[in-house]
């Protein structure tokens, strides 16, 4: 596994892919690094106008709703539709799905379009239920939806992937302790990463951005994700060992990201296998 993790990283950097990053502005910056770690080229846009043209010269295109408004909603829409026209594989990232009516119907909106979405357990179960025509759901569901943080386990969700993944044809990624990564066929349970990664505002917003990446390299999508979400974390656990605060250890996390020793990685693997 960790040749084909080795193998897709040395792509990514030989073929610098376009990603077209339709991302929140809390965590932009830290998107854009971690994809020119990896060594792919992070374009970004805040005007509807240019989005068919940077689609159609995009590799893959990200469409992640932390900071939703009218104007990005316009923006997502025209890019999910030429997506669709222009054959570009597109990864959603349904951020705080369940928090509000419009967040849950957008990322319902958007999850149609897409090939891969990766979110927290609480979102996956949100974006399931909005699926299910179920948005208006009362106070109670509401209550367990905690702003973009998940309050379920992975485990909470496994099987409510594997309807969505029936219903949208798509492959449905769910980030937490471990990882659990499912498309029609297959499904695979990933652990790496450390518990530090909660602490950073975007980590999940670059993870997926990173698959997008990986997708530009690897045709098969469940492969893509799974190789991208293993690589992620293995970083993540490198950095750990030179930094157990967040601030450092998200420094030392883009260093790894660019550069990461894939010998000390085989050794995490290993151990976590």
């Amino acid at each position: 596994m960790l040749e084909k993790v080795k193998n897709a990283v040395e792509q990514i950097k030989k073929r610098k892919p376009l990603i077209l990053c339709l991302t929140n502005y809390v965590s932009v910056d830290f998107v854009a690094n971690s994809l020119l770690a990896l060594g792919a080229s992070p374009i970004m846009s805040c005007d509807s106008g240019e989005i068919v043209e940077l689609v159609k010269i995009s590799s893959a295109i990200n469409i992640n709703i932390g900071t939703l408004n009218q104007d990005f909603i316009k923006m997502a829409d025209v890019a999910a539709e030429a997506s669709k026209d222009y054959n570009k594989p597109l990864v959603l990232d349904p951020v705080g799905a369940g928090a509000s009516l419009v967040r849950t119907k957008n990322a319902v909106k958007f999850a149609k379009y897409s090939d891969i979405i990766r979110g927290n357990a609480s979102e996956i179960i949100a974006l399931f239920h909005g699926i299910k025509d179920n948005s208006n759901q009362d106070d109670q569901q509401n209550k367990k939806i905690l702003g973009v943080d998940s309050v379920h386990q992975v485990s909470d969700a496994t099987d409510i992937a594997k309807h969505l993944v029936t219903s949208l044809k798509c492959c449905v990624a769910i980030s937490g302790k471990e990882d659990f990564i499912i498309d029609e066929t297959r499904s695979e349970l990933i652990v790496s990463g450390e518990d530090i990664m909660q602490l950073i505002t975007g980590m999940g917003c670059a993870v997926t951005a990173v698959i997008a990446a990986f997708k530009t390299v690897i045709e098969d999508r469940f492969e893509a994700t799974k190789i991208a979400m293993l690589y992620f974390g293995l970083c993540a656990n490198l950095a750990y060992v030179k930094s157990q605060k967040p601030g450092i250890f998200k420094t030392h996390f883009i260093d790894e990201i660019y550069g990461g020793d894939f010998e000390d990685m085989r050794r995490f693997y290993v151990e976590r296998s």
